[in-house]
């Protein structure tokens, strides 16, 4: 499947025929070494993103192959292909030349130092072989060992690439208009192109499957999936991007961690920095880190792999701030290869910034290359490491298939609202989080199968459940009366207990059929009979009520507004819906 299908022409290919804009900007230096190609001026598309020289450098300078007189933009693309097998998305091999201007802080370093601390993909052996074999040059002449990094300098550096795969699965659509694209992002794959992800990112796979340009509104790290904002228009991107920027915009994660997480809302505000770039890492710093806040909640605990759903709200936006924040607090995300390997953190995984950060770094260095990544909930290590084997073109290792640890992370972002409430959107409720709670709704199922037949109400069945322990059962007129399921249930565990009208702290509530808002008889609606009892914080639904006998249920908005997590578990809707309108087939039109 190439990725430059028939009669579609990429845009920067066709920067001629696109509407530009050209406005003043500020002169790049010229180098000291070689005259530079002019910058003084800004070039835009025609939906008013800005094109990097780079781009177009890439259309103008020919390809170093001997071969070819083709643009270096050219051969890259032509060797580029999508391959999906199984889970994993592939690319093809490809040449490609890397070009970029030095940035401020390699000036005045040798070239080479710039490659080994700067960029992790090789290893300094093979970045010194690349430049000794004229691969690399600066402002188009061939560098060496020696060569020293000027301002302006154009670097390039000829490769041949094999991108690691990512997660084949789809990028669902939320919300789309002329100016914005609002996605759910698959964990595994990053968002732009960044180390030796080209083709393999969301922006890449919009342009080559979709002929979409996009471009990230808001960050997510490659393994994080859920929303993500991306701009089809600068009008568009500037304007999420400000709203983001100017901390307008509420955001929810979800995450899944190791241990039974604390029932009361927890804010931890400890600042962070980013110890080792090359590395991704980053820590807690109480001297030089930038200020960090962010509010967790727990949402539902698993007993049988002891770990706890966890709602997440980040008020400021650091890099890996929840990641970094549930670590230090000892509740790492489970399957984080980076903040829960007991590998590169020892026995307490870093709880309370505890680590000799010079050994973190340096077993962190391994993974990846001679170790497979590893986590608390997959120590095995079953993730992409280099092998014994090499590419015959370049001599380098090749790696095996990233694995449980690679594709993957615990944490989505759920949903983001603006603070004004003009927009709101979120996903569905990640499968992983979902996993632990499923049989419980499979037993609220079971229960709505023991209701009779009827043409005036609703079957549905409810479950209770404490630390993963069902305290109570229920169904609809289990209890003498026009009683539902919540009710029933609910008041049995109210007489086992003594009749005392209270459950236990962290109680979650498993209904085949959401919560009545409205009750007919003048009953007290399920609904505020689950508030009144305070200690539910969370209620798990298999479908919605139809608009059979009371209209416009507005349980789940009534259950947010008191604080109480309102979750949907999708793929038991239909099962639902039979059991529930068991005997409305004989109800008179």
């Amino acid at each position: 499947m190439p990725i430059y299908k028939s009669g579609w022409v990429s845009p920067l290919k066709a920067l001629e025929t696109l509407s530009l804009t050209l406005s003043r900007g500020m002169k790049r230096a010229a180098s000291p070494r070689a005259e530079q190609p002019p910058h003084s001026k800004k070039v835009v598309d025609a939906k008013g993103f800005r094109v990097r020289q780079q781009n177009i450098d890439k259309h103008k300078i020919t390809s170093e192959s001997t071969a070819t007189q083709k643009s270096i933009h050219e051969e890259e693309t032509e060797g580029a292909n999508y391959v999906i097998e199984g889970r994993l998305r592939r690319v093809t091999p490809y040449f490609y030349t890397y070009l970029t201007y030095c940035k401020l802080r390699w000036q005045d370093r040798k070239l080479i130092d710039v490659f080994i601390d700067e960029f992790r993909d090789r290893t300094p052996d093979a970045y010194r072989m690349a430049v000794e074999e004229g691969l690399v040059k600066v402002n188009s002449q061939v560098a060496n060992l020696e060569t020293i990094l000027r301002n302006g300098d154009l670097i390039s550096h000829r490769s041949y690439r094999r991108e690691p795969p990512v997660s084949s699965r789809d990028i669902k659509i939320v919300f789309e208009d002329d100016d914005l694209l609002v996605i759910d992002k698959p964990g595994g794959i990053p968002v732009h192109p960044t180390g030796r992800y080209r083709y393999n990112t969301v922006t890449k796979i919009f342009e080559h499957e979709k002929g979409k340009i996009v471009h990230p509104c808001n960050r997510l790290d490659r393994l994080t999936s859920g929303l993500m904002f991306l701009g089809k228009s600068s009008k568009g991107a500037n304007n999420m991007m400000s709203q983001i920027r100017d901390r307008n915009v509420t955001k929810e994660y979800i995450a899944r961690v190791k241990g039974e997480f604390p029932l009361d809302r927890i804010i931890v505000d400890k600042p962070l920095s980013t110890k080792s770039p090359k590395l991704t890492l980053n820590v807690v710093d109480m001297e030089n880190g930038k200020e960090a806040k962010t509010e967790f909640q727990r949402v539902s605990y698993d007993p049988i792999t002891n770990t706890s759903v966890v709602k997440c709200h980040p008020l400021t936006g650091r890099t890996h701030q929840i990641r970094v924040h549930l670590q230090f607090l000892g509740y790492p995300i489970a399957n984080d290869p980076i903040y829960s390997s007991e590998f590169v953190w020892g026995k307490n995984l870093g709880e309370n910034g505890e680590a000799d950060l010079d050994q973190v770094m340096e077993r962190l260095d391994l993974i990846g290359k001679s170790r497979a990544a590893t986590s608390w909930i997959h120590p095995e290590g079953d993730g992409e490491v280099a092998l014994d084997e090499i590419c015959p073109i370049t001599g380098l290792p090749l790696y095996s298939d990233p694995g449980s640890n690679d594709l993957d992370l615990w944490l989505h972002a759920y949903k983001y609202e603006a603070d004004d409430k003009s927009w709101s959107y979120k996903t569905e409720y990640p499968e992983w989080a979902l996993e632990p709670s499923r049989k419980f709704m499979e037993m609220a199922i079971e229960e709505a199968e023991k209701c009779g037949e009827t043409q005036t109400q609703f079957n549905v069945g409810c479950v209770l459940v404490h630390n993963g322990q069902v305290i109570s059962t229920g169904h609809s007129r289990e209890l003498p009366g026009n009683t539902h399921a919540e009710q029933c249930a609910l008041e049995k565990y109210f007489s086992k207990n003594g009749g005392e009208r209270e459950v236990p702290a962290g109680t979650e509530i498993f209904t085949s059929m959401e919560p009545c808002s409205l009750r007919l008889s003048g009953n007290l609606p399920c609904v505020d009979r689950i508030l009144q009892t305070k200690n539910i914080k969370t209620c798990f639904v298999g479908v919605l009520e139809p608009d059979i006998f009371v209209k416009n249920n507005s349980s789940y908005k009534k259950l947010l507004d008191h604080g109480v997590e309102y979750i949907h578990i999708p793929g038991y809707e239909e099962t639902c819906l039979e059991i529930a309108k068991r005997g409305h087939e004989h109800i008179q039109e």
